[in-house]
């Protein structure tokens, strides 16, 4: 009788427990907390953790219907299912056998990003101006780029970047200026605004380069630079880089701007980037910045000038000055690059390479400095070997080893280095003159001595 009392109190126990168990529990989307409570909040932590395990090991399959409850049930739980989600879809997306569950995916995708503004758009390293630049980086992946709206995408980005200013994160910056760029091709009427654009963000990039070269922090630096070198070149090449627009554009508010650093740094590095740095007003605007705040922009559109009224010596003293000012690769480049022309034209072809090389370190892919390397060689080839006509033709195998680099690394630069491999070539010896001479066989290495020091193949 005893022992049937005891069972009777432990089942009404547990029956109690399930019960409450069952009536306590609930959804974290419905009860506004991250897991849910009861067996909701169990069966919410154990989505987490299978859809989490699975995607590590990449196998989506089995983690989509976790990836699901998970989202559906708790979305405010757990960052795992926003950093796994796009991968998980992804997966799905490819899977999909129809354009309509295709599109539907999509926008599941976009959406999982709203949602992680929602739910943890507060963390201090990936904010909402980040998500959404990974939203944008998403929409980039999956959309063709023949159907891209750049409306949509500058409306993405425009109120991070009003909010944010120069504290918004780059990555963001760079697609609002992206998507103003490209509203600007083929309409007229948005040119002024892309300028206005590209000076705000052009300002706010060049704030986040001086912080993080305040900082020592290299890897930010380098990341900065990197995207704001892409819009540069994004505008070189867009067709909007035309000098007549930009001086349009630029020049009726140049006066009201001569004490305005942002104004004139973005008109300074669109000028440069536009190939107009012999417009009067690209002067103007390099010494009113010089006067106000130097930068290596300003600094080398007074070297300009002074190279175009022949006062070379303090051409080169203002490009010297722009190195001090720049860490930027792109720009340090350019730099060397003008220095080592200087002394070239000086025949100073041994210090005007060491200046072509640095060009080269500071930006691989620009094959300009390889190109006028090329051009010093040749024209060393007869005072290398003075007394010997053949070695004097071997000099150019060289020279076309330097062009043809040149046109692998930079197409931009392909059909001038081809150019000149076809005039040069007609200078490289005969087959029969390498045969007869002593010194000299197919195959072989060839040392070009003098101030060039270095070898070449002879072919």
């Amino acid at each position: 009788m005893k022992t049937t009392k005891i069972i009777s109190i432990a089942l009404v126990t547990f029956l109690s427990f399930v019960l409450s168990t069952s009536l306590n529990a609930q959804k974290g989307i419905d009860n506004g907390t991250p897991w849910g409570s009861g067996e909701d909040s169990v069966r919410c932590r154990e989505a987490v953790s299978l859809l989490t395990s699975y995607a590590k090991s990449k196998n989506y399959q089995d983690a989509v219907e976790f990836f699901n409850r998970a989202y559906n049930e708790c979305p405010g739980s757990s960052k795992n299912i926003y950093i796994y989600g796009p991968k998980i879809l992804g997966w799905q997306y490819q899977n999909a056998k129809t354009a309509e569950e295709k599109d539907a995916i999509f926008k599941k995708i976009l959406k999982l990003y709203d949602d992680r503004m929602v739910y943890f758009g507060d963390d201090p390293k990936y904010t909402k101006d980040w998500i959404v630049s990974q939203k944008i980086t998403e929409y980039l992946a999956y959309v063709p780029k023949e159907k891209y709206d750049y409306d949509l995408l500058y409306n993405w980005t425009k109120p991070f970047v009003t909010k944010g200013g120069e504290k918004a994160d780059p990555q963001v910056v760079y697609f609002y200026v992206f998507s103003s760029l490209n509203k600007a091709i083929g309409n007229a009427d948005w040119h002024a605004h892309y300028v206005d654009d590209y000076m705000i963000g052009n300002d706010y990039l060049e704030k986040s380069l001086e912080l993080a070269e305040q900082s020592n922090d290299s890897v930010r630096f380098n990341y900065v630079s990197d995207l704001k070198a892409q819009l540069d070149n994004l505008f070189a090449r867009s067709g909007l880089a035309d000098c007549k627009m930009l001086v349009n554009v630029f020049g009726k508010d140049l006066e009201a701007n001569k004490d305005n650093p942002t104004f004139l740094q973005a008109m300074l590095d669109l000028f440069r980037y536009a190939d107009c740095e012999k417009e009067s007003i690209y002067f103007q605007a390099s010494k009113y910045m010089f006067a106000i705040k130097p930068t290596a922009a300003s600094a080398v559109g007074l070297a300009r000038e002074a190279l175009n009224s022949k006062r070379t010596s303090e051409a080169f003293d203002y490009l010297a000055k722009a190195l001090e000012l720049t860490r930027e690769p792109a720009l340090r480049a350019t730099i060397h690059t003008m220095m080592g022309v200087i002394r070239k034209d000086q025949n100073s072809f041994s210090e005007a390479r060491k200046m072509f090389n640095e060009a080269l370190r500071e930006n691989p892919k620009n094959g300009t400095p390889l190109l006028l390397i090329a051009q010093m060689y040749a024209a060393s080839a007869s005072s290398i070997f003075p007394d010997d006509p053949i070695k004097q033709r071997c000099v150019y195998y060289l020279v076309i080893d330097k062009l043809e680099r040149a046109r692998s690394i930079d197409p931009n630069i392909a059909s001038e280095a081809a150019r000149l491999i076809g005039i040069y070539r007609r200078n490289l010896p005969a087959q029969t003159d390498i045969f007869m001479h002593p010194d000299l066989n197919v195959g072989s290495s060839f040392v070009v001595g003098g101030w060039i020091s270095e070898s070449t193949t002879i072919r």
